[in-house]
């Protein structure tokens, strides 16, 4: 896989593990006031919660091979699109409501996204 490839597959992969990690811990039944080893046991019995770690893993190891191919200086200010789908992800997935001030915020993270990329596409 390419370099592109691997960023969005490390931004992807995040961006659906935090949604079905916050699905997880927004089931019925459980409650936000609990202990550590109830959280543990929380997490150790969710589907969603279990599978959102496996897709930080997979998020981390592609992470780790963008590494292997660019500079962190480069590379690193695309994870900032985690913010934006994720605002994506928490109004139409999860239904939240996202208010103008934090679209505008996201708007600004695109444009400083779109400045790093055209940086590298220019050495």
């Amino acid at each position: 896989m390419d370099k592109w490839g691997l960023i969005a597959l490390s931004i992807v992969s995040g961006v659906i593990a935090q949604t079905i990690i916050k699905l997880g811990v927004t089931q019925p039944g459980t409650n936000e006031n609990v202990g550590l080893a109830e959280l543990v046991l929380i997490i150790l019995k969710s589907p969603l919660i279990m599978g959102g770690l496996l897709l930080y893993g997979l998020g981390a190891l592609s992470w780790i091979a963008v590494l292997r191919r660019l500079d962190l200086s480069f590379a690193y200010p695309f994870l900032a699109l985690n913010f934006v789908l994720i605002t994506i992800s928490s109004q139409f997935a999860l239904g939240e409501s996202v208010p103008l001030a934090r679209w505008i915020g996201v708007v600004v993270i695109c444009v400083g996204i779109v400045l790093v990329a055209r940086s590298g596409l220019a050495s």
